[in-house]
């Protein structure tokens, strides 16, 4: 074969593009004829020759197989180099069609933005509060522990710790005890009372974090009489200490005894706002064990890597039946109690977690909107471009081509998009920390970062395909010849018919977040028109802590909070001074069974009330009505016979047949040491009802016991703990002035004690409307820029609507159509997909607003009055949005519009 056959066959596999093994074997058969004829030349038979060329070629198979692979290589590079350039020319035409048309790029940003801002701001929170790992070890494994009785989750007792210690070895590596509370710590002059927890020794390995500095707790700190150390937190370490190393030895004040520091946790430790500050030894006994009724213990565990959660709580189900079946003094069936077995990260975002969920879902309907609305104003500009697709069909561009430089300009929208909603999302994140309401777990960590943008770049490909997708099919598909036909005029119908099914699906959606803002809406009004049972105007409250070094004899405590109670109430900005132990809407609660002297020693307790303990003046201090019989007098002493208040849910509980006034006089066995030693108490008064859960609770059975006759047994457990509230002369007088008397008050009786948690009771009952707050504001934000978006496309449908029709309109003008006639005309194309829309919104809204019943205060999910509401809201705002396109259409000169 000659040399030019040869490279014809070669050239001719270049412009052909030949496969990769054609071209391969071409190669070769070139190389071994070429070899083979300059063996002829010298001298060898052809034959021998070719045999030769082989033989000096080696493996055959094997070299092409590489040349195969090569060439692959390269086809492959010189692919992705065409595509790379390819697309730098598709993204340059979409920057310069976009910059041709301000007016639409710049709607189209700014629907997108708000989309993909609305949903990253709330992905950031949900990411902080439930999708962020905590900062340890094996995050997954670490569980919190909680007994259940009858499937209500209850605190721990000593005796169950020590059985999940001694027999749940192999379903838990560690198990650790835990009792939050407060600490009066001494830095120079200064006491300050400080949160931490009494832990067990395993507490730190629970977590898998190894101190900072120093070491943790050992089995012989947790001794009764050896517990003298602490362990600092990072944070406390930074703000008391100024993150001094030689800090370890030192020796601190802590409820005024001396401990000596051995440690200092990691920042890692410090994964709540609300975290720790300390940490000292629990020192649980086996002794202990033996008086089983108090429980006050939180559980943490770590799950061993070979069991599953479901494992560990029926081994832990088991040994905490055991444990109850060894208490002689039980009161309930060791069959009524278990344990609840879950992992951290869920306990710490509790309900947070399914709220956040429901916001993202709206959030993510706002995208879903913006993208539709955008969808809708590329096939609107879908009709000025088709004349120019047409052309490039014409020309030789594939519908592949063409598809694909219409995705490249929907994805540069998204990414402006992006960035501009990067951008709100700064600001949307923000307005979210403000309006939170406290107490929700590592929401201050939200940050718009890496996971964020990672997060929103993902719903910006998902959208670029959602609104890109689809008006790219329609504007490149089998009609392009048509239009170029029809002089580049776009064929309507179809198109109309598509843009109005999204307008429908818009306004559904729209809907569907609006229904839920308007239930919330309900519920905040409703909410705000529930009587506490109490009058906070012109309270103030703080919480005094006594240390146990200094106040441990019983007697003590009484005597220090009877002189603190004759000081305040003499103040002379006071009106009104009393103690309690647990001010309502705190959040804080302390029950104890009660037996009615009816019942016998083996029947079951009938009721299980929140217990308060509570000065005389406190009930006219909080304004609670007293319904019958008397207030806790001065004489109600620790030598007098015992007396209780009652609340009227309460008496009607134990005596649902008994007239109030017959209630006083009645006998009731509680907070008694064991079941062998009654503590009888007289009813001397019962008082209103009180919220003392939270708002939106129902009040529960309460009964009141004088300060004075505290049982010595509870002083522990309360941790010497009282709250102080006073009310001042006049409701006009705002309660933070008492802050500054009541402090004195407090330093008068004994200098080395601070006071805490002071704040207005105005601003519990503002908390106590906070979450419902939060939820109607974020998910209302959510529901308005829906209905902005909704209302944009139905003005967008009716406006093309117009611009396509104008010469319709105009020939039926001079047909003697008057302007009614024309607005009546323009209106049935919005009003058609808006009525759809409608339709499909009460269905969507009834299925989904049951997600939101657990937000809901005595408004139902299927409430028809929101629905109803909602629906006249949207017909209305979006008839308002018809307006100028028909009042465009009523101007339509007929001569101008039939010559044009």
């Amino acid at each position: 074969m000659s040399r030019a056959g040869r490279g014809g066959r070669q050239l001719a596999s270049f412009l052909w593009r030949a496969s990769t093994r054609d071209e391969v074997d071409a190669d070769i058969a070139f190389h071994l004829d070429m070899l083979t004829e300059e063996l002829v030349r010298q001298g060898m038979p052809e034959g021998q020759a070719r045999a030769e060329a082989m033989r000096r070629f080696g493996d055959l198979s094997a070299v092409a197989s590489e040349s195969r692979r090569l060439a692959d290589e390269r086809d492959s590079i010189r692919r992705r180099s065409e595509w790379r350039d390819e697309l730098g020319q598709d993204a340059v035409f979409a920057l310069r069609q976009l910059r041709r048309a301000p007016g639409f790029s710049a709607m189209a940003v700014f629907t997108l933005a708000l989309g993909f801002g609305a949903t990253a701001a709330v992905f950031s929170a949900l990411y902080a509060v439930v999708l962020q790992p905590l900062p340890f070890l094996d995050a997954e494994r670490v569980v919190a522990l909680r007994p259940t009785r009858k499937g209500e989750m209850t605190g721990g007792t000593t005796a169950e710790y020590f059985a999940l210690v001694d027999r749940a070895k192999t379903a838990f590596s560690h198990v650790a005890a835990s009792v939050e509370t407060g600490f009066t710590v001494r830095v120079g002059n200064t006491p300050e009372l400080t949160g931490g927890a009494r832990v067990s020794a395993d507490y730190f390995r629970v977590f898998g974090i190894m101190p900072l500095l120093g070491r943790g707790f050992t089995a012989d700190d947790d001794v009764p009489g050896r517990d003298g150390v602490v362990v600092l937190s990072h944070a406390a370490w930074m703000r008391r200490h100024s993150g001094d190393p030689n800090v370890i030895g030192r020796a601190i004040s802590v409820d005024g005894a001396p401990r000596t520091v051995i440690g200092v946790m990691p920042a890692s430790m410090d994964f709540t706002a609300n975290a720790d500050d300390l940490w000292v030894p629990l020192a649980l006994t086996r002794e202990d064990a033996l008086r089983q009724g108090a429980r006050f213990l939180d559980f943490r565990a770590r799950v061993r890597d070979e069991v599953t959660i479901e494992q560990a709580r029926a081994a832990a189900t088991q040994v905490i039946r055991s444990a109850i079946e060894a208490d002689p003094q039980r009161r309930s069936t060791a069959a009524d109690f278990g344990a609840a077995v879950r992992p951290l990260i869920d306990e710490l975002a509790g309900d947070y977690r399914s709220l956040l969920l429901i916001l993202l879902g709206a959030g993510g309907f706002v995208l879903l909107i913006a993208a539709t609305n955008v969808a809708n104003l590329l096939i609107a500009r879908g009709s000025v471009r088709a004349r120019e697709l047409s052309i490039r069909a014409a020309l030789g561009a594939g519908r592949r081509r063409l598809l694909r430089q219409l995705l490249t300009e929907s994805a540069v929208l998204a990414l402006a998009g992006t960035v501009v909603g990067l951008a709100l999302a700064f600001g949307l994140l923000r307005a979210v920390l403000a309006v939170s309401p406290e107490g929700v777990p590592r929401l201050d960590q939200a940050r718009v970062d890496l996971w964020v943008l990672g997060f929103t770049l993902l719903c910006a490909a998902g959208s670029t395909l959602l609104f890109g997708l689809v008006p790219a099919l329609r504007l490149t598909g089998n009609n392009l010849e048509a239009s170029l036909r029809a002089g580049g005029r776009a064929l309507r119908g179809g198109r109309d018919r598509l843009r109005a099914a999204l307008v429908a699906v818009e306004v559904a959606l729209a809907m569907t977040l609006l229904v839920g803002a308007g239930l919330l809406i309900r519920s905040a009004l409703l909410i705000q028109r529930v009587e506490p049972g109490f009058d906070a105007t012109g309270v103030y409250t703080a919480r005094v802590l006594l240390p146990a070094a200094q106040y441990g004899d019983p007697a003590d405590i009484r005597r220090f909070y009877d002189q603190l109670h004759r000081e305040s109430s003499q103040l002379p900005a006071v009106a009104h001074a009393a103690l309690v132990s647990t001010v309502p809407l705190s959040g804080n609660s302390a029950s104890s069974s009660v037996r009615t002297e009816e019942l016998g020693p083996d029947d079951p307790a009938p009721l299980v009330p929140n217990l308060r303990l509570a000065s005389p003046g406190y009930f006219a201090t909080m304004r609670i009505p007293l319904r019958v019989g008397r207030d806790l007098a001065p004489g109600d002493r620790v030598d007098a016979p015992h007396v209780m208040v009652v609340n009227e849910l309460m008496a009607a509980r134990l005596w649902p047949d008994v007239p109030l006034r017959d209630v006083i006089g009645k006998r009731l066995n509680a907070i008694a040491p064991t079941m062998e030693q009654p503590n009888w108490w007289e009813i001397v008064g019962v008082v209103g009802n009180v919220r003392s859960e939270a708002l939106g609770a129902e009040p529960r059975p309460e009964f009141y016991v004088p300060i004075a006759q505290t049982p010595d047994l509870l002083w522990p457990y309360i941790q010497r703990s009282l709250v102080l509230v006073a009310r001042t002369r006049s409701d006009a007088i705002a309660a933070a002035t008492l802050e500054r008397p009541l402090r004195a008050a407090v330093t008068a009786i004994d200098p080395n004690l601070p006071i805490a948690e002071g704040m207005p009771m105005d601003d519990f009952l503002r908390q106590s409307r906070g979450r419902l707050r939060f939820n109607t504001l974020v998910l209302g934000t959510l529901g308005g820029i829906a209905l902005l978006l909704a209302v944009i496309g139905v003005y967008g449908v009716v406006s093309y609507f117009v611009s396509q029709r104008t010469q319709d309109i105009a020939v039926r003008m001079a047909l003697g159509a008057t302007p009614a006639n024309i607005w009546a005309y323009v209106a049935a194309r919005g009003l058609l997909p808006l009525a759809a829309g409608v339709g499909l919104g009460v269905v969507l809204s009834l299925a989904t607003a049951r997600l939101l019943e657990a937000q809901l205060y005595r408004v139902t999910a299927t409430d028809p009055l929101t629905i109803g509401a909602t629906a006249l809201l949207l017909l209305g705002v979006s008839v308002v949005a018809m307006v100028g396109p028909a009042r465009r259409a009523m101007r339509v000169q007929p001569v101008e519009a039939l010559s044009a």
